[in-house]
């Protein structure tokens, strides 16, 4: 499990709008995802359609350590659709800076809450967590247990401004932990009419290098729509500008995260080459392999089927997985998942790059 801090101590930087839209994708990237609504404003919760004043609890019956009966987190979960949960938000969150302060491990509450799920059987790929905006302690919460913080930036000279605080603190509990979080950078709310725009976007490449998001996020009317129809934008404009936006995010997280899993020279790749089980024609369509000794699922996802993934088939108890996809004449890109990490075809040599500077196998078909 791997979990995902989004936060920005200012607000109107779209925090709430990436954290809704980005697991979104990933979960509709067949990731087991949780959001946790972790801002007493509950725009995550308002924003996914669920009205927490409806609800019998929420994470700060969770979080709340002097109440006299606290729920399980079996009571708290929302299971939105099979690939995404929420625990919910409400304004009564407010309260437990104050409730918090004078408390040991007060930095830990939402760590305990995450493990004491884990313990209860709910597992999930990536945790991401909407924060509040500010630098309190739920947010201190937020960063004790995430593995990585994703920090939206709005193009304005305030946004700017602020990114020294947020740094400066990131860098200071990076000091304290044994392992480091990651960080990443991803400018929001993007107009690229504008040469003031551009003007930040090369000022913030210039401070976060290679930790900046290759995907921007464009200025777009669906994504308020969506909020206001209480739906991601993965339900509510699936064609727009918006969900290309978030659907490269997501796709340009997984490769990092595997650029960041993969072993230098455990996979033996020249190996696997040797085999020559690259794409081929046959009946039916064509045939795409992926050779692995210690792959339990394998998937593969491309422009052919909308990069939705499909599971593909293991030959008996073998190491050798199999699918054939009736594809016409034609260009395509194409993935395979292995384990849930998105990986090239080791077995195709032709590769391309894709829009955010990563590469895709590549297949044409005459």
């Amino acid at each position: 499990m791997r979990v995902i801090a989004i936060a920005n101590q200012k607000g109107g930087c779209g925090k709430t709008t990436t954290s809704i839209n980005f697991t979104a994708c990933l979960a509709y990237l067949q990731k087991k995802i949780l959001l946790v609504d972790l801002d007493p404003q509950g725009h995550s919760t308002c924003g996914l359609g669920i009205r927490a004043e409806k609800l019998p609890y929420s994470l700060y019956d969770l979080l709340n350590p002097t109440a006299d009966f606290a729920p399980g987190i079996n009571q708290v979960i929302i299971e939105l659709n099979p690939y995404l949960s929420l625990l919910p938000s409400h304004i009564v969150l407010g309260a437990a800076e104050e409730e918090l302060a004078n408390l040991p491990d007060k930095e830990k509450r939402l760590k305990q809450v995450l493990e004491n799920g884990r313990r209860k059987g709910h597992r999930f790929d990536y945790v991401v967590i909407d924060c509040a905006p500010n630098l309190g302690i739920l947010t201190f919460n937020a960063l004790e247990v995430a593995d990585e913080v994703i920090i939206p930036i709005e193009p304005s000279f305030f946004s700017l401004h602020g990114l020294a605080k947020i740094s400066e603190t990131l860098r200071f509990i990076n000091q304290k932990r044994d392992s480091r979080m990651e960080i990443h950078a991803l400018l929001t709310i993007f107009d690229a009419r504008t040469h003031f725009e551009k003007d930040i976007y090369e000022e913030v490449k210039k401070n976060f290098g290679e930790k900046l998001f290759k995907t921007i996020i464009h200025d777009d009317v669906a994504l308020k729509e969506a909020a206001g129809a209480g739906q991601s934008i993965v339900q509510y404009a699936p064609d727009s500008q918006a969900f290309k936006d978030y659907f490269s995010l997501a796709v340009e997280y997984l490769e990092r995260e595997w650029e960041r899993k993969l072993p230098e020279d455990e996979l033996g790749w020249e190996n696997i080459y040797r085999h020559r089980y690259g794409p081929r024609r046959v009946i039916g369509g064509v045939l795409f392999q992926m050779l692995s000794e210690r792959a339990r699922t394998v998937e593969i996802a491309g422009d052919f089927n909308g990069w939705v993934p499909e599971t593909m088939s293991r030959q008996g108890e073998g190491k050798l997985w199999r699918i054939v996809l009736p594809l016409e004449n034609g260009k395509y890109r194409y993935k395979f998942i292995v384990d849930g990490e998105w990986q090239l075809d080791p077995c195709q040599q032709t590769q391309v790059e894709n829009s955010f500077g990563y590469y895709d196998s590549f297949l044409e078909l005459v």
